[in-house]
């Protein structure tokens, strides 16, 4: 399995897991097409703080994909790496491919001061391999106002 980061000839395979993944309930609501396009360009451009990776398997195909937000958090003095759309096909789970992807953020982004992300309260099976992982419950409550 690769890690790489999303180049351009990626674009179909990443907007089919995307659909995907916001079609499914790991998410709490659906994203449109449009804004899926805009998070995968956004993901291309030249800004610093957010990145896409696609996972690979051996022969190449698309095995599943995320996208990395940086940002500094007060709190802990320093940069927080947020994962966002953690996915990896049906498939291609059970493999690693996750563990993988964690190991890799944590090398590549060494010098944050916390990981974050974000999980379904009901998605039990995600919250047991983030708690493997090292990851813990957060009691903010969060809130969002979108425009």
């Amino acid at each position: 399995m690769r890690i790489e980061k999303m180049t351009e000839a990626d674009r179909a395979d990443v907007l089919a897991m995307s659909r995907e993944f916001y079609s499914s309930d790991a998410v709490s609501h659906p994203a449109d097409n449009a804004k899926l396009v805009n998070v995968f360009e956004t993901a291309l451009s030249s800004l610093p703080s957010f990145n896409g990776y696609i996972f690979k398997d051996d022969g190449g195909k698309a095995a599943g994909y995320a996208y990395i937000s940086e940002y500094y958090e007060s709190e802990i003095g320093g940069m927080c790496v947020m994962l966002i759309d953690l996915f990896v096909k049906s498939e291609y789970r059970g493999r690693g491919i996750a563990t993988s992807f964690f190991k890799f953020v944590k090398r590549e982004y060494s010098y944050a001061k916390r990981f974050r992300l974000e999980v379904m309260p009901d998605n039990e099976n995600a919250i047991a391999a983030y708690r493997r992982w090292g990851f813990a419950d957060l009691p903010y409550k969060q809130m969002i106002m979108d425009m």
